[in-house]
C-alpha cells in the first residue's frame, strides 16, 4: 500500500488498511511463479515495493529469494511480520514511502506489482516512484510493474453500482460482502473505486481507494 493520501488530497478509507480485510480479499496467487522467476534471473538481492501484507514477499523469501519489502503502512507491515515469524522466515519488511524512500541499498530487481502504481494520482508523483526505483537499481538491474489497462467500455459499465462483487471471510473469521461503483474523472485520468463493505452483517461502510 501506498501512502494515505495521493497528491491533490485524495485519500482513502481505513478499511483499506485493514490487514485482516486485505488478506481475505486478496488470496490471488496466480503471479508468484512470474515473480520468483525473475527474482531468480535476476541474479542478485530483490525490492518489491507496495509489499502489503507479504503476500509475494513471503512466498518468495521462503523459496530462497534475498528480498526485501516495502510498505507505508504500520498494520500490513505488522501483519507480515506476524506471518514471517509464525512460518519461521526472516523479518525483511520496512516501513517507507516509495514516493522518496532512499535505503542506501541497490538491488539486481525492484518491482511493483498488483497494480498498484495505480494508486498513485498524478504524473509528478509517478515521476518520483520512478526517481525512487532508479536509486535503488543497482548497474544492470531491472524493474517491473504491473498495470491495469482499462477500456473506455470498462469504464462505463462500473459507473454503475455493482452488488456482490465479492464475498469472503477473513483469516480472523469476519464476513465481508463487497459492493463497488466507479468514477473516472476524464480530465485527471483518474479512476476513484468506491468499496462498500458490508461487514458481519453489520452497517454498510464506504471506502475510497
Amino acid at each position: 500500500m501506498k501512502t494515505k493520501k495521493g497528491a491533490g488530497g485524495l485519500g482513502v478509507g481505513k478499511l483499506v488498511y485493514d490487514a485482516d480485510i486485505y488478506d481475505g480479499l486478496n488470496t490471488y496467487t496466480g503471479d508468484v511463479p512470474f515473480y520468483l522467476e525473475a527474482c531468480r534471473r535476476a541474479g542478485g538481492p530483490a525490492l518489491e515495493l507496495c509489499c502489503g501484507s507479504g503476500r509475494l514477499t513471503l512466498p518468495l523469501l521462503k523459496a530462497g529469494i534475498n528480498i526485501t519489502g516495502l510498505d507505508f503502512t504500520p498494520s500490513m507491515l505488522a501483519a507480515a511480520r506476524r506471518k514471517a515469524s509464525e512460518q519461521g522466515l526472516t523479518d525483511v519488511f520496512l516501513q517507507g514511502d516509495m514516493l522518496k524512500a532512499r535505503l542506501g541499498r541497490k538491488f539486481k530487481l525492484v518491482f511493483i506489482p498488483f497494480n498498484s502504481i495505480q494508486n498513485i494520482y498524478t504524473i509528478e508523483d509517478v515521476e518520483k516512484v520512478f526517481k525512487t526505483v532508479r536509486a535503488h537499481l543497482a548497474p544492470g538491474g531491472r524493474f517491473i510493474l504491473d498495470i491495469f489497462n482499462p477500456s473506455i467500455e470498462y469504464m462505463a459499465k462500473m459507473s454503475k453500482l455493482h452488488k456482490g462483487i465479492n464475498r469472503f471471510h477473513t483469516p480472523k473469521g469476519r464476513k465481508v460482502v463487497l459492493d463497488e461503483v466507479c468514477s473516472y474523472d476524464s480530465a485527471s485520468q483518474v479512476n476513484r473505486v468506491t468499496w462498500i463493505h458490508h461487514i458481519g452483517g453489520g452497517r454498510p461502510v464506504a471506502q475510497k481507494l
